[in-house]
């Protein structure tokens, strides 16, 4: 019973009304994101954080009940290989639910290999052939998305994401400048080596190319992300920020680990063993088994709305990701409240913010109990290299 459950919540994603102050642009406030804009595409397909971060900072186990962004579906994915009791995914935009609708259904029909392939991680020629037996197990409105787009399936939903479809731009600059270079930078399994070949690597037209790619004028023609750089403070040199970020990661983590980088400079996963959680071998099994068992329920609202509809004293966890970057002062102001108020005693917080975490609102701070140490240690190992953490438990 419980698997008939699960199954109907994962694949009928739930919509809860929107509020005033939760994330919708319609309110006018200066510095909302006009979401609407973007609400019609796959803006992230693939995992590009590290969810190791997440797994680490929550404490996840059986019984426990979390609250989850959607995004590209991964995070979602992958909080389930410890086993909670329920995870409420929530995204303002639907296809973002779509595509966790979909890789659900492909993750219960078909084995490690087939997945893989199916979502592009390896070749394939009958993705559309796949996808005709899922969609049955589709809500109404994903089947009718993929439907309506059958391009995104059939090249591998993974890789289809706007600013996955930005990185392919990027990897191949990348390789016109520097192809025996980079081929040669994601072999390295020993950091000394790797090291000491990256005092080599860092050249004037490599730091020029690196840093024309990283300008905020290119990424926003290209990228089209409205919240990535929205809270850096516009004296920040960003390109050069982006830029020292990602040498100073590689100078201390090897290159090849990061699947992220692999996006970066080849736009596809070339190094298996560094892929998602969700995407590896014996993970995939565990987060499979845990699909019998956990219930998925997902929501497409703005965040704090979707948070309004349940009842105090909910949730053990918070897998927020970078949301806040793209909320108003008010709605980020009213989305901590609904967070205070469905929290159990002791739940957790993992909140990440570009380059710079905004200030939490002033009469929350007291009410994170902050875990400073950890939050250096995720910012210092996380493989995404950008991102600040607030850590801790709520109060």
């Amino acid at each position: 019973m419980q698997r008939e459950h699960a199954h109907r919540s994962a694949t009928h994603p739930s919509h809860s009304k929107k509020s005033s102050a939760s994330g919708d642009s319609t309110t006018g406030e200066p510095g909302a994101i006009p979401w609407k804009k973007f609400s019609g595409r796959i803006s992230y397909s693939s995992c590009n954080e590290d969810s190791r971060s997440e797994l680490k900072a929550l404490h996840i186990a059986p019984g426990k009940r979390v609250f989850c962004i959607t995004a590209g579906g991964g995070r979602v994915l992958n909080l389930l290989h410890d086993r909670p009791q329920e995870v409420v995914a929530v995204d303002v935009n639907p296809t973002q639910n779509y595509l966790l609708e979909l890789k659900i259904a492909a993750m219960r029909a078909l084995d490690y290999e087939p997945y893989l392939a199916f979502l592009g991680v390896r070749p394939a020629r009958d993705r559309l052939k796949v996808y005709k037996n899922l969609r049955p197990e589709l809500s109404h409105a994903a089947g009718a998305y993929f439907d309506a787009h059958p391009q995104i399936v059939r090249r591998g939903a993974l890789f289809q994401g706007s600013l996955e479809r930005f990185l392919v731009h990027v990897a191949r600059v990348s390789h016109v400048v520097r192809p025996i270079w980079l081929n040669r930078l994601f072999k390295f399994d020993d950091i000394a080596k790797q090291r000491h070949f990256l005092d080599g690597w860092n050249t004037r037209a490599w730091r020029f190319v690196g840093e024309m790619l990283c300008r905020r004028s290119f990424l926003e023609l290209f990228s089209k992300d409205p919240g990535f750089w929205r809270f850096v403070p516009p004296e920040v040199p960003l390109h050069r920020r982006i830029f020292d970020l990602m040498h100073e990661y590689l100078r201390n983590h090897l290159a090849r680990d990061s699947h992220l980088l692999q996006l970066v400079f080849f736009a596809r996963y070339i190094y298996e063993p560094a892929m998602p959680i969700y995407l590896l071998p014996g993970s995939y099994e565990r987060i499979r088994e845990a699909l019998k068992t956990t219930k998925i329920t997902i929501v497409t609202a703005p965040a704090a709305a979707a948070l309004a509809d349940i009842p105090d004293g909910t949730f053990d966890a918070y897998s927020i990701a970078d949301v806040s970057s793209y909320l108003s002062e008010a709605d980020f102001g009213t989305f901590m409240d609904e967070i205070m108020r469905t929290a159990r005693a002791d739940a957790r917080l993992c909140s990440r913010g570009i380059f710079v975490h905004r200030p939490l609102p002033p009469e929350h701070v007291h009410r994170v109990h902050r875990d400073h140490n950890l939050e250096r240690k995720l910012a210092f190992d996380d493989l995404a290299m950008v991102h600040e953490f607030v850590v801790g438990k709520l109060q």
